[in-house]
């Protein structure tokens, strides 16, 4: 069907302006097509003012409208009048609990084959109203496809369900007749949504907000319930929306009803939107992003629907995708490729706790770092890995089974930045946690320093590690006790300000005393020279 878009018309201080060229979310998916409404007739009364608009031509066959818009003070009435008809017929009008949005409907049996209609709206004398979009729609229900497929998807532990506010916390008025499936044979799609209006941000506001957007859905549009699946409030309440069709704990998933939030697209579409204006070219009422407590429930949202009812990373989506709307508004839909990342990253991790862990390190005066670490929690740990992070470089520094205590001496700390230690955890199927992070700032020494080797005494190998205050020609080598070179681990051009890290093989070594010695030549000759005992164990 064809679609015009409607002019906005914002009048206040009884003067109206052109303010708006957004598509507004809530009424993109009841209507059929789109209509344009003419500039005000302004009536002003001591105690009221009146607003008339007319609507163009209709394009096609329609048996009732909706409109969404904003309005202050307290008063607001709202009527229709088809062409060739004499009567006034009452809008039925739901406004927001929180803001100055509302939205408004007709709906009856018969059907009017493109005629015109005109609008009345009535208000306090000084406030001001604004229509941001009208539309026609034919059939007053919502479309019901035949009833097949019934279970969720595969439970698993790795997403905890997050926590649910029922329909029976909200108060939700009763389904109209029976609800169907929503996977048909499969759930395919996950689609963000904002309400652009009806904002909430306290569990009183949200059970409030959702009560009003079902009214709506179920007297103004005429559907069986609210249209969408889940909502979710601006500091991340998560809300049930249609009825589950089993009476089983959500964390199992139960069976999802068909909904009415995508137009011709939802089948196996499961809804979720967020309860407020996210499209700031809306109204000044309008929010840039979402707030973080926000994101990190949708995060959690978006990965349990996943896990539970199929769904990847790269099928979630927002409305827009299915039609020409700003839902979820310009910010929230760029945000959605770092949201599909982020949960494809936390359906690896999971959220559900595989242990708990105490993690620590301290450094020597020559740079040598102990790493300690004891588990004081275990839900299913297999293995676990020590990390050390420093310079943009990651090395693992250690593997283990289970959840087992234990330290490591770290000799491969090189320079004077900062180092991070990450134990992170591994369970079924490969899911990974970090339970552990330490974070830990190494001395500079102020002199040369020729550390003693670790291990010592050393059997198959050992580490030696020298720092230097000033650059020069390096020689590094090994002596047995008859002052015999046995091995000559290093001889270079050296940098300052970094502790250089070698290894000596010493398994071919016969077992005894030996010195290793550290010269550092400058242009005048040498600047340093050092030794010390190395002793070889077989």
């Amino acid at each position: 069907m064809g679609r015009s878009r409607i002019r906005c018309v914002v009048l206040s201080g009884f003067a109206w302006a052109l303010a708006c060229a957004a598509h507004a979310q809530l009424v993109e998916d009841m209507v059929d097509s789109r209509v344009g409404l003419s500039p005000p007739a302004i009536d002003v009364t001591g105690k009221a003012a009146t607003f008339e608009f007319l609507s163009q031509e209709v394009s096609a066959p329609y048996s009732g409208i909706v409109l969404q818009g904003s309005a202050t003070g307290d008063s607001l009435s709202g009527w229709v009048r088809f062409y060739g008809e004499d009567e006034w017929l009452p809008l039925y009008i739901v406004r927001s609990a929180t803001d100055a949005a509302f939205l408004a409907a007709y709906r009856g049996n018969a059907v009017r084959d493109g005629p015109p209609f005109a609008l009345r709206f009535e208000t306090g004398p000084a406030d001001s109203l604004s229509i941001l979009d009208a539309g026609v729609f034919l059939d007053a229900d919502e479309e019901q496809p035949s009833q097949t497929g019934y279970d969720a998807h595969h439970p698993s532990s790795a997403i905890i369900a997050p926590t649910l506010i029922t329909r029976r916390q909200w108060r939700a008025a009763p389904f109209v007749g029976t609800p169907l499936p929503l996977n048909r044979p499969s759930y395919d799609r996950i689609t963000l949504h904002h309400t652009a209006g009806f904002s909430a941000t306290t569990l009183a506001e949200g059970t409030e907000q959702v009560r009003r957007i079902q009214d709506f859905h179920q007297n103004g549009r005429g559907w069986r319930d609210i249209g969408y699946q889940f909502l979710m409030d601006q500091e991340g309440r998560l809300y049930q929306g249609r009825p589950f069709l089993r009476n089983v704990p959500f964390s199992d998933g139960p069976p999802l009803a068909h909904g009415a939030h995508v137009g011709g697209n939802n089948t196996g579409n499961i809804g979720v939107s967020l309860m407020g204006c996210y499209h700031p070219p809306e109204g000044s009422g309008c929010l840039d992003e979402m707030t973080q407590p926000a994101v990190d429930s949708l995060l959690v949202v978006f990965a349990f629907l996943s896990e539970r009812y199929g769904p990847g990373p790269g099928d979630i989506g927002g409305h827009r995708d299915f039609s020409a709307t700003a839902c979820p508004g310009d910010n929230n839909y760029r945000q959605l490729p770092d949201i599909r990342a982020a949960v494809q990253e936390l359906l690896r991790t999971g959220n559900a706790t595989l242990g708990a862990v105490t993690l620590a390190a301290r450094a020597d005066s020559v740079g040598v770092v102990t790493v300690e670490w004891m588990f004081t929690a275990d839900y299913g740990i297999q293995e676990f890995r020590i990390e050390r992070s420093a310079e943009s470089h990651t090395e693992i520094l250690f593997r283990g089974h289970a959840a087992e205590d234990g330290r490591i001496v770290d000799v491969g700390v090189t320079g004077q930045e900062p180092v991070a230690y990450v134990l992170t955890a591994i369970g079924n199927q490969g899911r990974e946690q970090i339970l552990g992070t330490f974070d830990l700032a190494l001395q500079t020494p102020r002199d040369f320093v020729l550390a003693q080797n670790f291990p010592n005494p050393a059997a198959g190998s050992t580490t030696i590690r020298y720092y230097l205050t000033q650059p020069g020609l390096v020689s590094l080598a090994v002596f047995d006790a008859a002052g015999r070179r046995v091995a000559k681990l290093d001889e270079a051009f050296r940098e300052e300000g970094r502790w250089h890290v070698l290894d000596l093989n010493t398994s071919s070594m016969p077992s005894g005393v030996y010195f290793y010695r550290l010269v550092l030549d400058g242009f005048a000759g040498v600047v340093h020279e050092t030794a010390n005992q190395l002793v070889v164990a077989r």
